[in-house]
């Protein structure tokens, strides 16, 4: 395992949230805002739960395993290489928290300190409000406190069933209280019974069966399918604490693979569950070590004593060769491999856009998107999402054959509900086709740092016209006098796919392209226009293409000299440039379009040059 490279990538992770879990932001001054400050306490409020976790496994499991450290040792062990528990640990998401409250609430079940029905309530009722199916592991207490009840458990010798009925049902009323209330508050306030995640993934069908069952099927053979085996705990069963975990695990599963599980790497559903699971398997070695330490077995190991040791030997090098394999597997399919290492780029990049956006945008504007986590909060922005995480509407869509496609992104949100908001952003890639007849233009003229095909902006030139006899459209009649230099612009206007290159969004009809079929991004020259009469107040124009100031622009000549001057942002998507030309209206000037650059992204596109008057 590359030690350093885990370190770094988890120093530098962060949450994207609902749709990126892992959030990885550059150390610069850019990250040194309140954002990153939140952002930085969320990831290590998440670190904290997940050290306090095992702190409460730790404590669990020596008050049931009475002391026997090497059953101690194997929930903690596993956790603490179990990638998914690692990986989502500097998620910032709500595993750890869930895990926090369940095991605390078992932890305090267990211990029985003063008022412990209060605090086990109070326990389940932060629970049930951290995720909606926590309620299984609530329903799970009822159920095992019940058959307490009705088995007389001797884990409590000096309790009477009296006693412990009268716990269990003070632990349920204070859940009930807590809980409810928040419940009713919340359905009264938001007016469904559920949040929107839940209606987004769920079905009211078995549609989703098949795909959860193999999503646990991954879940067990991405370990070996070592899990399985707390089932073995079932001998246990009367010892409340294990039936309880054995209870919520099963309850679990079923739910679980009922939902069709998630599209996140490493199990995301089923990391609650692990600290239960491995509870389960260090008692069954408890049970096994309590069997070995029996007088018959240990009479009968004294007789073969090299046997036994050679047994033990075998035993202790094939746990540690499995214990390796484990790790390896987790991280070659966990969140470590998957999230953090795969999409960390992508993920960085999103941040640097939604921080600039941040900068750009108008206060109190809006922004379409997929990738919602914190990019509202990042870019100051309202945020409607097309995947419905918080939108009711699209959230309570029916669509047919739920439960087959990608968990979570079923339901989309229409083009026309969408645009029926007046959003003032649209991120690129999240609505189809084009939307300028929409009253939107592309946004690319963004800054070094990060990339961004473009941003789908909402008219902002306010009222207005375009002089129509001004325009340059790129037609082969508006070129025939331009002066032409170099073979890049020999065939100009490009009015088809040019072989080898990218497809081009933006352009209208035909356009300036230097790219060539025959030298692709090798060809250069010039191409410039006669001069003609400045009279707008505004020259609106599309650009795209590589970045390069100098040696890939599109400039604005006015005697002679550079009076504006655009290039593109390495994209084959035209977006707008506006240059002010108010000042010079009266004087000639010349569109020059130049390509001196021979290197990857070594090309020009330039489309719809015209003039724009304001209504005065």
């Amino acid at each position: 395992i590359d030690t350093s490279r885990v370190a770094l990538a988890l120093a530098r992770a962060r949450i994207m949230g609902a749709r990126y879990p892992f959030y990885l932001m550059a150390d610069s001054k850019e990250g040194q805002t309140k954002e990153g400050e939140v952002t930085r306490a969320a990831i290590a409020l998440t670190i904290a739960f997940a050290l306090l976790d095992l702190v409460l496994v730790y404590g669990i499991a020596k008050k049931l395993f009475q002391r026997d450290s090497v059953a101690i040792s194997v929930p903690l062990v596993l956790l603490a290489l179990d990638n998914s528990y690692l990986g989502y640990a500097v998620s910032a998401l709500e595993n750890h928290l869930l895990i926090a409250c369940l095991l605390g609430a078992v932890a305090v079940w267990l211990h029985r300190p003063r008022h412990a029905w209060l605090w086990t309530g109070l326990l389940l009722s932060l629970l049930n409000m951290t995720r909606p199916d926590a309620a299984l592991a609530v329903s799970a207490f009822g159920l095992s406190g019940l058959l307490s009840v009705a088995l007389q458990d001797k884990c409590f010798p000096k309790e009477s069933r009296a006693k412990t009925a009268g716990r269990l049902f003070a632990t349920c009323g204070v859940w009930l209280l807590l809980f409810g209330a928040y419940f009713l508050w919340r359905w009264r306030y938001y007016g469904y019974l559920l949040p929107n995640t839940a209606y987004l993934k769920v079905a009211d069908s078995f549609d989703a069966v098949h795909r959860g069952l193999d999503y646990t099927k991954a879940f067990l053979e991405d370990r070996y399918y070592l899990p399985v085996l707390g089932i073995a705990a079932l001998p246990g069963i009367r010892n409340p604490i294990v039936r309880w975990l054995l209870l919520w695990s099963l309850l679990h599963v079923a739910y679980v693979s009922y939902v069709g599980g998630d599209f996140y790497s490493g199990h995301r559903f089923y990391v609650a569950m692990l600290p239960a699971v491995y509870l389960l398997l260090g008692w069954v070695v408890h049970a096994l070590r309590r069997l070995l330490g029996s007088t018959r077995v240990v009479g009968w190991i004294r007789q073969r004593a090299p046997l036994a040791a050679a047994s033990i030997a075998v035993g202790s090098g094939v746990s540690a060769w499995g214990l390796c394999y484990f790790t390896l597997r987790g991280f070659e399919r966990g969140p470590y491999t998957n999230e953090i290492l795969l999409f960390s780029g992508m993920v960085d990049n999103n941040i640097r856009f939604t921080r600039w956006l941040g900068t750009y945008a108008e206060p109190g504007s809006s922004l379409v998107l997929g990738d919602i986590g914190s990019a509202g909060f990042l870019a100051n922005v309202r945020v409607v999402d097309i995947y419905g995480v918080i939108d009711p509407v699209t959230a309570h869509k029916k669509v047919k054959g739920l439960g087959k496609g990608k968990p979570g992104h079923e339901k989309v949100a229409s083009r026309d509900y969408v645009l029926s908001k007046n959003p003032q952003y649209v991120k690129w890639g999240y609505l189809p086709g084009d939307l300028q007849a929409n009253g939107y233009y592309i946004f690319t003229d963004f800054p070094r740092g990060f990339h961004q095909d473009g941003l789908w902006v909402r008219e902002d030139l306010g009222a207005g016209y375009y002089l129509p006899e001004t325009a340059v459209h790129f037609l082969p009649t508006e070129l025939k006098d331009w002066e032409r230099t170099g073979d890049a612009f020999q065939v100009a206007p490009t009015e088809r796919p040019v072989k080898g290159q990218t497809a081009v969004f933006g352009q209208v009809g035909g356009y300036a392209n230097s790219y060539t079929a025959e030298a692709g991004d090798r060809a250069t020259g010039s191409l410039r226009s006669p001069a003609f009469e400045l009279r707008g107040d505004l020259m609106l124009l599309r650009v795209g293409g590589g970045r390069d100031p100098e040696h890939l622009r599109v400039s604005l000549i006015i005697d002679g000299q550079r009076a504006f001057s655009a290039t593109g942002h390495d994209s084959e998507v035209l977006g707008r440039r506006v240059w002010r030309i108010e000042p010079y209206m009266g004087q000639q000037g010349q569109i020059e379009i130049v390509d001196g650059s021979d290197g990857g992204w070594g090309h020009i596109l330039v489309d719809e040059v015209v003039q724009w008057v304001g209504t005065r």
